[in-house]
């Protein structure tokens, strides 16, 4: 799966929860949980469809109130056979937060470059 793909997001501030999904038609197919704070959703071909951020501030380093604004969110998927890598950045009016979470391919999940991106 390669090129641009838009995105939608929901922040829950009191559950302090970033959700960030496709916002084609997709079919689920399961969930891997990377940590114990970030989920990510695969479709039935095995490419990312959904990431789930559970105290979000803090894996960002912002506050519940910055998490409210957001304007943009990028996020770049690369995944090989021993790696998945995950680059979300968040922009909101006065900041820039971002995250790099790394993971073992420990479900097969097959090689891709993805930027997806929200306005």
């Amino acid at each position: 799966m390669n090129g641009d793909s838009s995105l939608d997001w929901s922040y829950d501030t009191e559950c302090d929860a970033l959700f960030i999904h496709r916002v084609d038609d997709y079919e689920y197919e399961e969930s891997i949980e990377m940590r114990c704070d970030v989920l990510m959703d695969f479709d039935t071909l095995l490419n990312p469809s959904a990431f789930e951020f559970l105290n979000a501030s803090k894996i960002f380093k912002s506050n519940n109130g910055d998490l409210c604004e957001i304007e943009k969110i990028k996020v770049h998927v690369s995944i090989n056979e021993d790696l998945i890598k995950l680059f979300v950045d968040v922009i909101t009016p006065n900041n820039k937060f971002e995250t790099i979470e790394k993971f073992i391919n420990d479900i097969n999940a097959p090689s891709c470059e993805k930027d997806m991106f929200a306005f």
